[in-house]
Parts: C-alpha cells; sequence; structure tokens
C-alpha cells in the first residue's frame, strides 16, 4: 500500500504526539509499505526541535501557502535539524500563554493550524503533494490537533482517498479543552460533520471508542504501546545507564510526562515530606520537561518538599527512554476524574513506555483509572493511590530493598508498537479492499 499520513506532530518535534505516527510509519515501512507524512512546518514555537528525521518515509512540511518549506526527506540514516535544540523564545512563550487563555473560552474550536487544512484545498497545492494524494491507496490523519482531520475530509473529497481518522485525544467532550457551553456545542456538531466522511475512526482507548461509536459505525481502538527495539537498545547502552544512574546515596524517583493543572501531585509530594523527615536514604523525585505550574504549587502549597525535589529540561526522545529505564522507580499522575469518556478513556504514551523500562511505579491516581488497570495488569505496580500515607508507605518499600517484581511478561510484551501496527496494518487492508467513497 502506498499510505499518507498527515499530522502535526512529527519529527523533528520533540513531543509525546510525534510517536505514535512515527512508529507506525516505521513498522508499516518493515512491512513492505510505502510511507509519505504531510506535515505543517515546525519552529521553535512548537517546541524542542530535537528529533531526527526518518529515513522510512517521505515527510513534507508545508509552509502555510500550500508549497513545502524545504525538503526533509533522507535517503540513507538520519538527520538532526539545524538549530533544533533551541528553547522557545519570549514571543514563543507569550503565545503559547495566549492560546492557552483564549482555549479556556473557546475550547479547541479556534485553532492556527486551520491554515495547515486549508492548503489542501489550495490549485497550487505543491505538486510533489499533490503526486502522493493522487497516488495514495489511503489517507490516515491524526488528532489533535483537530483541523488535521478537516485535511483528512479535504484530501478524500478532491482525491477520492479512503481516510481514516485517529484520535490521541478526543476533539468533542473533551476534559482537558472544554471551553464554554456554546463552544462545546459546535465542536460537537462540527465533529459529527467532519466523521460522517470518514471510512473509519481509530482510538487509543476503549472508552474513547465507545464516544465516537456515537458518530461512526466502524470505529476500533488501537492504543498507543511503546517502542520495544528502541527500550531494548537503550537497556544495553552502557554510556547512558552511566550518565542516567542514580548516586547510591540517593534513591531517585523520575517522572517524564505533562504537567497540567490537574496533574498536580500533592500526594505525592507530602509523602516525599514526610519519608525524608526519617532516618535512610533520601529518596529525590526528578521532573523532566515544562514544570512551570508545578514549581508554582510546590511555592504555593509545599515549599517544604523544595530539597527533595530536581526540575530538570525535556529530554530527547532516546535518552528519556533511558532515563525512565535507569531510575530506581517512576512517577505517574493522571486525571482520575470518571466524568466523560475523555477522562476516563486517557492512555497516555507514557504509561506504555513506564510499563516497558521494567520500574515500579508509584501512580497517584485513583484506583479505579483505566490506567490502574493496565499497571496493575502488568504487575508493576509499587502502589496506586491518592493518599499521601499509602504512597509513604511504598516509598518505605522501595528505600528498604523490599520491592520484588511481578512483572506480565506476556502483558506487556503484547503492548509493543509492532503489534499494535500489525493491527492498523489489517484495517488499512480491508478499507483499501472494500472502499466505499460514498462522500455524504
Amino acid at each position: 500500500m502506498k499510505i499518507v499520513f498527515l499530522a502535526h506532530y512529527f519529527p523533528p518535534l520533540n513531543s509525546s504526539g510525534v510517536r505514535r505516527i512515527q512508529s507506525f510509519a516505521r513498522y508499516l515501512s518493515l512491512m513492505g509499505h510505502q510511507i509519505c507524512v504531510i506535515s505543517s512546518k515546525k519552529s521553535s514555537r512548537d517546541g524542542l526541535l530535537t528529533e531526527d528525521v526518518p529515513d522510512y518515509v517521505r515527510l513534507y512540511e508545508l509552509n502555510g501557502f500550500g508549497l513545502v518549506s524545504a525538503s526533509l526527506s533522507t535517503s540513507s540514516g538520519f538527520q538532526m535539524i539545524e538549530g533544533a535544540k533551541n528553547n522557545r523564545s519570549p514571543m514563543g512563550n507569550f503565545l503559547l500563554r495566549l492560546k492557552r487563555s483564549i482555549a479556556r473560552k473557546t475550547g479547541q474550536l479556534i485553532d492556527h493550524r486551520l491554515v495547515y487544512a486549508f492548503q489542501f484545498m489550495y490549485p497550487w497545492l505543491d505538486k510533489n503533494v499533490r503526486s502522493e494524494l493522487v497516488n495514495a491507496d489511503v489517507v490516515m490523519s491524526t488528532s489533535p490537533p483537530w483541523p488535521v482531520h478537516l485535511a483528512g475530509l479535504i484530501v478524500k473529497r478532491r482525491f477520492l482517498r479512503p481516510w481514516v481518522a485517529d484520535y490521541r485525544d478526543q476533539f468533542s467532550g473533551s476534559h482537558i479543552q472544554s471551553g464554554s457551553p456554546w463552544f462545546q456545542k459546535q465542536e460537537l456538531c462540527l465533529e459529527r460533520w467532519l466523521l460522517k466522511s470518514a471510512n473509519a475512526v481509530v482510538t487509543i482507548s476503549a472508552p474513547m471508542k465507545e464516544y465516537y461509536q456515537q458518530f461512526h459505525p466502524s470505529v476500533c481502538c488501537i492504543e498507543n504501546g511503546y517502542e520495544d527495539t528502541l527500550f531494548e537498545a537503550t537497556n544495553g547502552n552502557h554510556l547512558q545507564e552511566m550518565s542516567m544512574a542514580p548516586s547510591s546515596k540517593e534513591i531517585i524517583i523520575r517522572y517524564l510526562g505533562t504537567i497540567t493543572q490537574d496533574r498536580i501531585p500533592m500526594g505525592f509530594f507530602r509523602a516525599l515530606v514526610k519519608i525524608n523527615a526519617k532516618p535512610g536514604k533520601k529518596i529525590i523525585a526528578e521532573f523532566y520537561g515544562d514544570s512551570s505550574l508545578l514549581v508554582e504549587a510546590i511555592t504555593r502549597q509545599v515549599s517544604e518538599v523544595k530539597p527533595y525535589i530536581k526540575i530538570c529540561q525535556q529530554l530527547p526522545y532516546v535518552e528519556a527512554i533511558a532515563a525512565m529505564q535507569h531510575a530506581d522507580a517512576l512517577f505517574f499522575i493522571e486525571t482520575s476524574d470518571f466524568s466523560s469518556h475523555s477522562a476516563r478513556g486517557v492512555l497516555t504514551t507514557k504509561l506504555f513506555e513506564y510499563l516497558a523500562a521494567n520500574k515500579p511505579i508509584i501512580a497517584e491516581i485513583n484506583e479505579k483509572a483505566l490506567a490502574a488497570t493496565y499497571i496493575r495488569r502488568a504487575g508493576m505496580d509499587l502502589v496506586i493511590s491518592e493518599e499521601a500515607d499509602s504512597i509513604e508507605l511504598a516509598l518505605n518499600i522501595l528505600r528498604e530493598g523490599n520491592y520484588c517484581s511481578k512483572r506480565n511478561h506476556s502483558f506487556v510484551q503484547g503492548l509493543s508498537r509492532r503489534l499494535k501496527s500489525v493491527e492498523l496494518e489489517k484495517l488499512l487492508l480491508k478499507i483499501v479492499n472494500n472502499s466505499d467513497l460514498g462522500l455524504a
């Protein structure tokens, strides 16, 4: 098959949103399929640009005018984008704050990536991009952001290609960016209209699948999973191990994920204060990435935990995997809100990477949360609780060296992205072989 992915999140951008499509592209390429990715032009405002552009795809970045800004395809090996390690500029930080402020009222509806979608309507759309779309067997868009699905709809109608809509997070009904009631209603209507034309919808979890079955008759769940070959490679890299290994004088717990207003781990912080007040090794928690909300919360609510918290810069992906594998334990926090499909359906990429890292997990989540089910089934749970006292008991077990792994190897191995890509291949082949391009 000739498969075209439409995605905003793709290398060189360093983001968890990149991993899903990047892995699908890799394994589908290894299976013998031709892969093309049509993305948007990236800048430091989008985040760190530290990731290599893979050689198993033809990558086109549209510049906003329907033209390809530069060829990012590689013929062999990998290519690091020059200047990729710059942090966001002051203007970038201002625009990010402005975007968050607007989103609190408008939800996800107003999005500057609409420009990306409209480019596919331009008569002067880059000839190479047009050629890729004309010759594609199937097109798959992945969101967020939601305008990527609008691009998928436009491509289907203009180039008459089967179209699959993939969701890493919900658009309408989102618990993260819900907006005012009026905007919520508009998102719902827009999403119903968009998905009427899709050949299939893919989600990352069962609750999200249940939600989108309201809009489309063909919805399947393909979880995020983890990159098994990368974990094998970093686990054997002794240089990485030397740089990431904790000191024998301390116990290091690492968190590599997003910090949002509903992910401030107050129970964990209080447990850290209590356990470190007792004799024994100090337990230090390292947080990697944008932790400004975390710092504000610590200063305002639990300043006594400061000596036991280390704020670290976001790591390139391979180094982040090494950091997970060489920690003493990993910390996990996610929403434990059960009020909506969106809140119940969160299964982050980081969760699967944690399970693959084979380290005990301290999870400050409700024990009935979907993520808790995966952690328990994998046998990686040191503790799953929102209570500081329970977390403190688990920290004491870790400090005393009494943790015994209960790892369920077969369950964890079944979550590899290699196997998830096989599931996607079966779906795409079915669509290509039985495509009905009804353009309702």
